[in-house]
């Protein structure tokens, strides 16, 4: 197997030159895309990462490549040093790509696609169908609101977002920032991945192992599932009708809202809604 891939890597490094004129017409003329080691020929390796056999990462001022190679395909992993975007695109072993991502930390976004072996597109998937609040939007909201730049790659911030499980495929992100003061604690923020609202926020110790305490998210489920309770429980009586904590808020802000409309009505309002009534 190691020959095998000791034998690509020639073919990746050293072919590729007298073929590249010849791809680059055929790249024009089908609009396909290929793998080409030449985009790479004036980086110089990364010394910061063990390179081998299989796996090369190279760089360019803040620009960083990791080129991976098996018996199936080459994998070309692509990011920045400042920012936290990352951009994977993996071709057959013939070249033409197989499928490219985009990822914002660790979770997908923008459009995935997936092309055969001929360079078809087959399927496309957009991974942000389901957050109508954009990570634009949220990169904008928690600078506003939080004075902390998650665009920028740190080590002391975290953000992910998912399709909740507990909450019905609720879309949500998951935003958590380092304090930096004696602390040590972390800033955990649950927002609506709708809307934007801001769901719920604590302070938690990074990587805490205390089996006692749970963790920011759960601790959310538990919040929601009490105030569900209470919600829906019995509150109080008004005229021969129980009402819930919840029915009970409906009512009274209804109530309020036909008083404020009520007294702004003057003695001709009322003598004219009484002759239409007649």
């Amino acid at each position: 197997m190691k020959k095998i891939l000791l034998f690509l890597w020639a073919v990746l490094l050293y072919g590729c030159n007298s073929q590249s004129q010849l791809l680059n017409k055929k790249i024009k003329k089908q609009n396909k895309e290929y793998f080409n080691i030449d985009k790479y020929k004036d980086w110089e390796y990364d010394t910061d990462y063990f390179s081998n056999a299989t796996s090369k990462k190279l760089k360019k001022d803040n620009d960083r490549v990791k080129i991976s190679i098996d018996d199936t395909s080459i994998l070309v992993t692509m990011s920045n040093t400042q920012n936290n975007y990352t951009i994977y695109k993996n071709y057959f072993l013939n070249k033409v790509l197989n499928y490219s991502l985009l990822e914002f930390y660790s979770s997908e976004i923008g459009k995935k696609r997936i092309y055969d072996e001929k360079g078809k597109l087959v399927e496309e998937v957009d991974n942000d169908a389901p957050y109508k609040f954009s990570i634009d939007q949220l990169i904008k909201k928690i600078k506003k609101d939080y004075d902390v730049d998650i665009e920028k790659k740190t080590k002391t911030t975290h953000v992910r977002r998912w399709l909740s499980f507990e909450l019905n495929n609720k879309p949500l992100y998951c935003v958590s920032y380092d304090l930096k003061d004696e602390s040590q604690k972390w800033k955990f923020v649950l927002v609506d991945g709708n809307t934007g609202e801001t769901l719920f926020t604590t302070l938690f110790y990074f990587g805490c192992n205390d089996n006692e305490t749970l963790d920011p998210y759960s601790q959310y489920l538990v919040n929601l599932r009490k105030k569900e309770k209470e919600d829906n429980a019995y509150y109080k009586s008004y005229k021969g009708k129980d009402y819930t904590k919840k029915e009970w808020e409906i009512f009274v802000e209804k109530f309020h809202e036909n008083y404020q409309k009520n007294k702004k009505r003057s003695f001709w309002d009322d003598i004219f809604s009484r002759s239409t009534d007649d």
